[in-house]
């Protein structure tokens, strides 16, 4: 039974196998152009097979290159020692190539990176051929099949021939093997199968065509840059190694059969021209197809972190409007429990009010009913304390009237039958009468009523700033305005004391500027603190008017 490691060698060996058969059949190839001792030629295609079969299968498979390079020049005539040696040599070539790029450059075989293609010309298609030429060259030398006068051109010719190779084979074999398809629409494959047919055409028309083709008119040849162009910014690398190998035949062809502008007397000369061009084209059409990959590449990040950072956006923009939808529901909940706790406040104020009023009201009243009758029954006997009897009716009277007007306060009675109108005038009044102030209460004509809640909150604002104005203006004069403007109607306090600013305000109201801000709130409005014209303070509520509100009153 046949072992992991024996179904490895057989692996190795039949890959071997296959790098030397193609090796040798490229090789066959390159010495039927052979320019010098039947051994270099300046169309070696198996420099550009020997690299790619190192990068792709493995620097294992070297000896294939080898046993190829070894076969191909034994059976074109060459000394088998001289064979050996161009072996040698045509391996060390492309493994010195692999092992620079695979280690040096962290090289990659799609050559969509400009590095990428700088090393690949620079260390595969420059460094690594010259290795192969110089022990090709030099093996010739000591086989006497190059004389010594002739090496430095027969190295170059041997170079020449390999750099054309690895730049015009090479990127081709590697387009086929990390294929990536830039045909995805009828429209495109309708331009490529015309990109081919023009570059082919005009191809001929330079390389080929006996009566166009010109001899040494070397600007003809530039005439096939923009083919090279349009295939490596349209189709990129794979049309651009495409068109320049369909190029290199067309021209090959034509260059052997003494036609286009490579075209010289000796056939070496015309080769040498050609190689030289066909390199260039090469190199210039990787170039470019590596730098609109890298376009492109850089345009995909873009659309990429362009779609994250909108996906991020959504995600943050839904985090708040989820936050602000809690935060609102939150208020909402915080207004309506402060809403609670005023309508608790005002409640427990009315109860306040009704056992003072039916409670030490009633005691007041009991108390100066049975003081009167006391001091009658002084009076009658003619006993001197009934003047000091008679003061204290007096006091009794006072406390009972003072306890009525506070009830009163604290349980706006008037609010129940004659509205908020009267119960401001009933605040107005008991402000002058308590503190001895002159309290003036001002209603527009055209003012509206509000629904009885929202008329008891308006109330207790008023209450509530009417208050802190007795306690801190120091004043003789105080204002209370109902009046309408537009769509807002206004409830201001104001005096004619020292003036307090919304600072002072804070210090001094504490919750009572709290509740005045959240009762206007309540009714849709605001609450303004401001400096009047007589130098005291006007506390201003606004809010606007709701639909349907009720009947104007007359200014009482």
């Amino acid at each position: 039974m046949a072992t992991t490691r024996d179904i490895s060698r057989f692996s190795l060996f039949l890959r071997t196998g296959i790098v030397a058969l193609a090796y040798f059949a490229g090789a066959k190839l390159g010495l039927s152009y052979a320019v010098v001792g039947g051994a270099i030629s300046l169309v070696w295609p198996s420099s550009g097979i020997a690299l790619v079969a190192l990068l792709a299968l493995g620097i294992e498979v070297a000896p294939g290159i080898a046993v190829g390079s070894f076969l191909a020049n034994v059976s074109g005539g060459v000394p088998a020692a001289v064979a050996a040696a161009i072996g040698i040599g045509s391996m060390a070539g492309p493994l010195t190539a692999a092992l620079l790029l695979n280690r040096a450059t962290r090289f990659q075989t799609t050559l969509a990176r400009i590095n990428d293609v700088l090393a690949f010309i620079g260390l595969a298609a420059v460094t690594s051929t010259a290795v192969s030429a110089l022990v090709g060259t030099t093996a010739l030398l000591g086989g006497g099949l190059v004389p010594g006068a002739g090496y430095a051109a027969a190295f170059l010719k041997w170079w020449l021939g390999d750099m054309m190779g690895v730049l015009v084979v090479a990127p081709a074999l590697f387009s086929f093997l990390t294929y990536s398809n830039p045909v995805r629409s009828a429209q495109r494959i309708m331009e490529a199968c015309g990109l081919i047919a023009a570059t082919f055409w005009a191809s001929y028309l330079i390389f080929g065509a006996p009566q166009l083709a010109g001899h040494g008119y070397y600007p003809a040849a530039l005439a096939i840059f923009p083919f090279i162009i349009w295939a490596a910014l349209r189709f990129d690398r794979l049309g651009a190694s495409i068109v320049t190998l369909m190029i290199s035949v067309v021209a090959i062809w034509g260059t052997t059969h003494g036609t286009g502008p490579f075209a010289a007397e000796s056939p070496v000369d015309s080769l040498v021209r050609w190689c030289a061009f066909a390199n260039v084209v090469a190199v210039t059409g990787l170039l470019l197809a590596a730098a609109r990959a890298q376009e492109r590449g850089a345009h995909a990040l873009l659309q990429a972190a362009h779609i994250e950072l909108e996906r991020r956006v959504e995600e943050r923009t839904e985090d708040l409007e989820k936050a602000n939808n809690e935060l609102k529901a939150e208020m909402e909940r915080r207004r309506l429990l402060e809403g609670e706790l005023i309508r608790i406040g005002d409640q427990q104020q009315r109860l306040i009010g009704q056992e003072l009023h039916d409670g030490l009201g009633q005691q007041l009243t009991s108390l100066g009913l049975y003081c009167a009758a006391l001091n009658q029954r002084l009076q009658t006997q003619g006993d001197p304390a009934a003047a000091e009897a008679a003061n204290v009716v007096g006091l009794v009277k006072q406390a009972s009237l003072m306890t009525r007007r506070i009830a009163h306060g604290l349980d706006p009675v008037a609010m129940e039958y004659g509205g908020l109108a009267d119960a401001l005038h009933a605040l107005a009044e008991t402000a002058g009468a308590l503190d001895g102030v002159d309290c003036k209460l001002r209603i527009a004509p055209d003012v509206d009523l509000l629904d009885p809640l929202l008329q008891i909150n308006l109330y207790r604002a008023a209450q509530e700033a009417v208050n802190n104005a007795l306690k801190y203006c120091r004043g003789h004069r105080i204002w209370i305005d109902l009046e309408r403007a537009g769509g807002l109607q206004t409830l201001s306090i104001s005096d004619d004391g020292v003036g307090i600013g919304p600072e002072e305000m804070e210090r001094a109201a504490g919750l009572g500027l709290h509740n005045l801000r959240h009762r206007a709130s309540l009714l849709g409005g605001s609450c303004t603190v401001t400096r009047n014209g007589l130098g005291g303070t006007t506390v201003a509520i606004s809010y606007p008017l709701p639909e349907g509100t009720g009947h104007a009153e007359e200014m009482r």
